[in-house]
């Protein structure tokens, strides 16, 4: 057994995990050669609907993005906006003191809101229009805070305070999640590529001296 043949052997084991996919992939192209031909029409049809799953697929995924940016965003929005909150300012001075310093999807579509103020809207209506926009919970949870607030005069640094507490609980569940999901990926290649190798090196000197007849 020389060291061309070991490396054969744990390329092998390598590329096992591929072997099965390309294998189904060749058995649909087959299934795809046996079958009957699609007409013109079924092949447009099949080509427009195609490329309407991949537009609506991609919006969902820029979508879910955006308001993943939003929710990791949110918690120090709330704290600028608390402690201008606490130095005296009011609900609309708070805003408009803290978002033109800000950046980010939050800030950016309440900075639209402020500029519909300026232009003689309501803010208590414009910044309904947020939650709209951004879909989430926390979001909506966060403009409907606010609009309470404005419409009935509660004080709102105690409850935006709780809320930040909130979000960053929500934040640190969701990281915890992904590192999950991430640890499983990597068993992939500790399984097919790096146990492998390892196992080979710790057997080689072994083989070696057997074949040598040492022992």
């Amino acid at each position: 057994m020389n060291i061309d043949f070991l490396l054969a052997v744990s390329f092998g084991f390598g590329v096992a995990s591929f072997a099965t996919l390309a294998l189904q992939s060749s058995n649909n192209a087959l299934s795809f050669r046996v079958s009957a031909p699609a007409t013109a029409s079924q092949r447009a049809s099949g080509s427009f609907i195609g490329s309407v799953k991949l537009l609506i697929s991609q919006f969902r995924s820029d979508t879910s993005a955006k308001l993943e940016r939003a929710l990791f965003e949110l918690p120090e929005l709330i704290d600028l906006i608390t402690v201008s909150l606490r130095a005296g300012d009011g609900v609309y001075r708070s805003f408009a003191t803290v978002i033109p310093r800000c950046d980010g999807e939050i800030a950016r579509e309440i900075s639209k809101a402020l500029k519909a103020v300026d232009y003689g809207a309501a803010f208590g209506s414009e910044i309904k229009r947020v939650a709209e926009v951004l879909p989430h919970p926390q979001v909506a949870e966060f403009v409907a805070k606010v609009s309470t607030s404005l419409e009935r005069g509660t004080p709102l640094a105690q409850m935006l305070s709780e809320q930040g507490m909130s979000v960053r609980d929500e934040i640190k569940a969701r990281l915890l999640r992904q590192a999950g999901r991430n640890e499983t990926r990597m068993l992939i290649p500790l399984i097919f590529i790096i146990l492998p190798v390892t196992v080979l090196f710790a057997i080689y000197p072994s083989l070696e001296l057997l074949n040598f007849g040492f022992i």
